[in-house]
């Protein structure tokens, strides 16, 4: 079960944080805030110092994966695929 939080917290940070460099109004520093609460949330409940370092790991690899999706949606939003085709 550990597991399974491990991975919720992590997603949900990383969704956080990807919405955050993203938004460009004055709305972004909630996202913000909202994964330091997630962060602080999970570090008070996992104690063991392997937790913490999977969830940092697994919340930057989630984030650089959903910024990646982000820039190929805006990309093909904005017709940048076409002109190599």
């Amino acid at each position: 079960m550990r597991i399974v939080w491990l991975l919720a917290y992590s997603l949900a940070c990383a969704i956080l944080l990807t919405l955050f460099s993203n938004i460009q109004d004055m709305f972004k520093y909630v996202f913000s805030l909202g994964a330091l609460f997630l962060g602080i949330r999970f570090f008070r409940q996992f104690e063991e110092l392997r937790y913490r370092i999977w969830f940092f790991v697994i919340a930057v690899f989630f984030y650089f994966v959903f910024n990646l999706i982000y820039a190929l949606y805006r990309a093909g939003i904005s017709g940048e695929f076409t002109a190599y085709l």
